[in-house]
């Protein structure tokens, strides 16, 4: 029935439907092979957020402006958020520890000679008064406001004492001649450049262009002269310019105090340079000692200012006067008349010498009164001091006053002159005059109206 039909449907008839299901078909093709599964990826895992920056600690060594060698540690800690860290202050900080050897003071003459061998030569008898010496308390003091400095100084790193100002003493001696009971004190220290004072009497104009300059020296004596100081000028204007500032009432209550301060201290400046005459750094051989070796209290051995001294360097002695009084904490300085005379490189700028090679000695009680400078004078007084120490043996320096005016030449005396040729020398007889031939007689002239002008001598010069 099924057949029937569908040879019935297709038009075939049974014997082609028998041969289609009789023929089979090509082969039907292979299955394809089984596909290899991919595998399930894994889901990344997320990209962790970095530790803040913490490097190792870091140890640094340097040295700031003022010789001041200084250790550095960086040490960072995990903190919250920049805004919060910002405004505290300890979240950037530095910890300082300031550490300072204070040297101490001795008498010991290898050590000295390590610093000037030819002392023992210049000065005989300083080994046996070196034997019996004994350490000022000056030096203890000395080194102990060198300490208050540094820590006044302590918040403000740049106005810390430099090193070569820290060490700038090796020690101070009492000294005392066994036989002439003579007295000195032994300083043994660096040389720094001191420029200050100023006197017209002597010298009108003086270079007062570094910035430490002042026209005044604790050496003083009375104007004998009426010659302007340039330094007057400067500050009068200086008060005009404070005054005028106070008039227009603007300033702050402590800057009208500090204002009418230093109106006051100009004023008194004025009068001191109206009234007094001081050495000169640059042509008076004096030296600066410190404020803390000062005063009656201090002792027998205590300075004062106009007492005589030696500035010794190498075989140089160096005849001078203590002449001003310096910061109580610091040594060493003399004027630049004697730093010119050590080395001629000295000036505002430069030191003479750095290191500890300078020795001054000081004799106490022998200031005389203020006057000017009579350097010959110094030079004998210093003379006769050393040789009641135990005397010497090197080049006491004669110092030249350049301050005087320089002696005016006496004139030439004129040379004889010259004979002309034929002209009979002194001595030679004259020769008889011939008798004159007679001439006609002639009126004689008019004397003239005008006066022959007298000749005036040319003014000196």
């Amino acid at each position: 029935m099924r057949v029937s039909r569908i040879a019935q449907f297709t038009g075939l008839g049974l014997a082609g439907i028998v041969l289609l299901t009789a023929c089979p078909g090509p082969p039907p093709p292979p299955p394809p092979p089984p596909a290899t599964p991919t595998p399930t990826p894994r889901p990344t895992p997320p990209t962790p957020t970095p530790p803040p920056y913490v490097p190792s600690k870091k140890l640094d060594v340097g040295k700031i402006f003022n010789g001041m060698q200084y250790k550095v540690t960086l040490e960072t800690e995990h903190g919250t958020t920049a805004t919060h860290d910002r405004n505290e202050l300890g979240s950037y900080a530095a910890e300082l520890t300031v550490k300072v050897k204070v040297p101490k003071p001795h008498h010991d003459l290898d050590e000295i000679k390590k610093l000037n061998a030819a002392l023992p030569e210049v000065l005989p008898g300083l080994p046996d008064l070196l034997d019996s010496s004994k350490v000022s308390p000056g030096f203890d003091n000395l080194y102990r406001l060198k300490v208050a400095a540094l820590q006044s100084s302590l918040m403000r790193l740049d106005n810390l004492l430099t090193r070569h100002n820290f060490f700038d003493c090796e020690t101070i001696l009492e000294l005392q001649h066994a036989q002439t009971k003579r007295r000195a004190l032994f300083i043994q220290a660096d040389m720094d450049v001191d420029t200050d004072g100023s006197d017209p009497d002597r010298v009108p104009e003086v270079d007062g262009a570094s910035p430490t300059f002042q026209p005044f020296t604790s050496y003083r004596w009375g104007r004998k002269t009426t010659n302007a100081s340039s330094f007057v000028a400067p500050r009068e204007t200086k008060i005009k310019s404070y005054e005028s500032e106070l008039a227009n009432g603007s300033p702050s209550a402590q800057r009208r105090e500090n204002l009418k301060q230093a109106i006051g201290e100009l004023r008194t400046e004025i009068s001191d340079l109206k009234k007094y005459s001081f050495l000169i750094g640059a042509e008076d051989p004096f030296i600066v000692l410190p404020g803390s070796l000062f005063g009656k209290s201090k002792g027998a051995f205590a300075p004062s200012v106009g007492d005589y001294c030696i500035v010794a360097y190498q075989k140089n002695l160096y005849p001078a006067v203590v002449g001003d009084v310096g910061p109580s904490n610091l040594i060493g300085e003399a004027s630049l008349r004697i730093c010119k005379e050590v080395s001629a490189r000295s000036n505002s700028e430069n030191r003479p010498i750095s290191d500890l090679k300078v020795t001054y000695i000081v004799f106490p009680g022998t200031a005389e009164k203020y006057d000017t400078p009579d350097l010959a004078h110094w030079r004998d007084r210093c003379d006769k001091l050393l040789g009641e120490m135990g005397g010497f043996s090197g080049n006491l320096f004669t110092w030249e006053d350049r301050t005087k005016p320089k002696a005016t030449p006496a004139p030439a005396t004129p040379a004889p002159a010259t004979p002309a040729p034929g002209t009979p020398s002194a001595g030679s007889p004259k020769p008889a005059t011939p008798a004159a031939s007679p001439q006609p007689s002639s009126p004689a002239p008019a004397a003239s109206s005008t006066p022959t002008p007298a000749t005036t001598p040319k003014p000196a010069s």
